[in-house]
């Protein structure tokens, strides 16, 4: 961006959405103001910074779902349908399908994705070439422990990301989280998604957030809020798999609950905002749900990164705005429709 515009209508506070104005200029956040705006804006709506997907597989995205699947079938190492894929698709062609779902992710608000990335040191290094924003979370591909490879995908990526405690030697799985905060990087998995799962083995693991708890008891969900564990659910892809994410629970005792699409093969129209409306749904019994939904969309992703998401913690920095024509209530409504990209 080259030019000075003003965006004004409901901003983003990093909370809620409030009156303001945002001046953008030189492509960069020049100012942001609370307040009705009294001249005539370049653009009215809903601005809010670039959404962070907390939850991704996207070298799947050119895998065709042609009907329905269990997780073990589908997903689960290192016979499920994803990794025959993976396996045999020529690298040129995961590259393509890569870059098309991200740069479609992108125009419908995500800004960044947090990514389970399989293939070893090669997956995470070809990810962080194609797009080097990405939060890249690697996977190592030996059946034991080998210091030398996780700290081979550790040079690329920003932390590790496991698939399930039922699916790994929990001798192996320690190591793993050894190396990892010995490194100071990130450590994230899966839990609870088929079954339930030790959430007192998962704790000692430290990891910096959890993915899906759908058959986690209200329990569980609170050690890790106890231990300050985010949690991220990807509600579509828990429904392809006949279960839902029980947000309400996980928001009742104060979880810090973000959103992600999950597999990219499961989710081809790459839409977050399909993602929300189901998670708003399933939030409808309350009397807050859309600004629980807001918060777990927009400020959460973030928070789980360390980074405040109110505009005006951005001024000064390069532009990264969702801006979308129209009130709060009616996102959740119409998704993404008539969304601009200012970056």
């Amino acid at each position: 961006m080259d030019n000075c515009c003003v965006l004004a209508g409901r901003i983003w506070s990093g909370d809620v959405f409030e009156d303001g104005y945002v001046t953008v200029n030189n492509g960069k956040i020049e100012d942001v103001q609370y307040g009705k705006y009294n001249g005539f804006p370049d653009f009215k709506g809903c601005i809010f910074p670039g959404i962070v997907d907390t939850h991704t597989h996207v070298a799947d995205a050119g895998l065709k779902i042609d009907k329905r699947y269990s997780i073990e079938e589908l997903v689960a190492p290192p016979l499920g349908l994803k990794h025959e894929y993976l396996n045999k698709t020529s690298p040129d062609k995961v590259r393509m399908s890569i870059t098309s779902y991200i740069n479609t992710l992108h125009k419908k608000g995500v800004s960044r994705i947090i990514d389970f990335r399989e293939g070893g040191v090669k997956g995470s290094a070809v990810l962080r070439t194609l797009f080097p924003e990405s939060i890249i979370l690697g996977r190592p591909l030996s059946e034991n422990f080998d210091v030398n490879e996780i700290d081979d995908i550790l040079n690329h990526a920003d932390g590790i990301g496991i698939s399930s405690i039922s699916d790994m030697n929990h001798g192996y799985i320690d190591a793993i989280a050894e190396e990892v905060h010995r490194r100071k990087k990130m450590l994230a998995l899966h839990v609870s998604e088929r079954i339930r799962e030790d959430i007192d083995y998962v704790i000692s693991l430290k990891p910096n957030f959890v993915v899906h708890m759908v058959h986690a008891t209200n329990a569980d969900i609170a050690k890790c809020v106890d231990n300050n564990i985010s949690i991220s659910v990807c509600p579509r892809s828990n429904l392809y798999f006949g279960v839902k994410a029980p947000v309400n629970s996980m928001i009742n005792v104060g979880a810090n609950v973000s959103i992600g699409t999950d597999n990219a093969m499961l989710t081809p129209d790459s839409d977050i905002f399909n993602e929300a409306r189901i998670f708003y749904k399933l939030l409808s019994v309350t009397n807050r749900e859309k600004g629980e939904t807001f918060r777990s969309l927009i400020a959460r992703g973030r928070e789980l990164l360390n980074e405040n998401s109110a505009l005006e913690k951005m001024i000064g920095k390069n532009v990264d705005i969702v801006a979308i024509p129209c009130r709060e209530e009616h996102i959740l409504a119409n998704g993404c429709a008539n969304l601009v990209r200012f970056y």
